[in-house]
């Protein structure tokens, strides 16, 4: 599976993710994200997600260099190896 076709499935995936990393689970939907775009280090992709009734932008960003994921927004912060991605939508395919 190619880097963009994991991080667009991943992205479509992020609400479970969030799910999953989380202690306590408010239930995070995913509302919107855009299609993950070349850049000079790799890809980024943005969208918002609605806690609450309230919403939340993010970024995911992956960088060729460090093959690193990284998951940003005011309310989560996450760093994985695309491996670690890969492996989640594995997982989440599987159960």
């Amino acid at each position: 599976m190619k880097i963009r076709e994991i991080l667009h499935n991943f992205i479509f995936k992020l609400d479970d993710f969030l799910s999953a990393e989380a202690v306590v689970d408010s239930k995070i939907e995913l509302v919107y994200a855009t299609e993950p775009q070349k850049t000079i280090d790799g890809y980024v992709s943005y969208g918002a997600v609605s806690l609450m009734g309230k919403l939340y932008e993010f970024e995911v960003r992956y960088d060729k260099h460090m093959k690193t994921v990284e998951i940003s927004s005011s309310i989560f912060w996450f760093r994985r190896k695309i491996g670690a991605i890969r492996k989640f939508l594995e997982e989440i395919s599987n159960s």
